[in-house]
């Protein structure tokens, strides 16, 4: 079985007829938005107008900034734990083991500090290490808007989210400091940044009069375990200009915040047996 992932912080816009496109042009089985304010029947009516293929956001989950759509019923990725920013969900599917799939809109830096993110890393730690107890496996992704790049510390640090950029280091599963294990999480989006045979160079591109600024930055993100390296289809992942009839970017190459939303979408796929 293969599963396609997609995740769109959309910025306040609702871009049903980008989703949409974007939906049909990559067959995406788990639609991930944050800050889309459509309600699910808008976003429902697009994507089934030809044939009923997608379900619902589940109707008990409580998570403001997330709302998930897939192929298969509600039921078969019901909430186990939910904030405001969160969700998390079991995706349970027949003929394959459980996955523990995590949705998350994290503060962003206009509000909250380097050092505050830094925090907000180790306290989903926990609740990650949490939720894989009681579910009993580590078959754990984490995808959404971080508003933290790869390489910034609450991605990285052992007691965050502990992401490394290696397949062959994450395989070890864990690393030991002062006598704790730190569990690994591996980021395959450092591979996305900069120019080499691709239209854009990030999924979030900002400018300031700094000295020090990096323009273009990768705030949206997948973490996989060590568990499920081996199902990620690693030339499936991408970061999305163009919704299969139109661009989503500038002549500039940079996101088209004015029409759309001021992330790039991603997507990736799982390929599970």
């Amino acid at each position: 079985m293969n599963l396609s992932f997609l995740f769109w912080n959309t910025n306040g816009k609702k871009c049903v007829e980008e989703i949409n496109n974007i939906v049909k042009n990559h067959d995406i089985d788990i639609l991930i938005l944050a800050e889309n304010p459509a309600s699910p029947s808008e976003i429902l009516l697009k994507l089934n107008e030809s044939s009923s293929d997608y379900y619902p956001n589940h109707p008990s989950s409580f998570c403001a900034k997330i709302k998930i759509y897939t192929k298969f019923h509600y039921n078969f990725i019901s909430p186990i734990e939910e904030s405001h920013r969160l969700t998390a969900r079991k995706l349970s599917l027949p003929t394959i083991s459980d996955i523990n799939l995590v949705g998350l809109h994290l503060g962003d830096k206009g509000n909250f500090s380097s050092e505050s993110q830094s925090e907000m890393a180790t306290q989903l730690r926990e609740q990650i290490i949490l939720l894989e107890k009681n579910s009993g496996h580590s078959k754990t992704i984490i995808i959404g808007d971080f508003n933290m790049n790869p390489f910034e510390l609450g991605m990285i640090k052992a007691n965050g989210f502990h992401g490394t950029m290696s397949q062959k280091i994450a395989k070890q599963k864990k690393r030991k400091v002062q006598y704790i294990d730190y569990d690994y999480f591996y980021n395959p989006m450092w591979g996305l940044f900069g120019d080499l045979s691709r239209k854009t160079n990030g999924t979030y591109f900002y400018r300031r009069a700094e000295l020090v600024n990096l323009e273009w930055n990768i705030f949206d993100q997948v973490l996989i375990r060590p568990s499920l390296i081996d199902n990620f289809e690693k030339k499936s992942l991408e970061i999305i200009t163009n919704d299969g009839t139109k661009d989503l970017i500038t002549r500039n190459g940079i996101p088209n915040k004015n029409l759309y939303s001021d992330h790039l979408p991603i997507k990736f796929k799982l390929i599970l047996k």
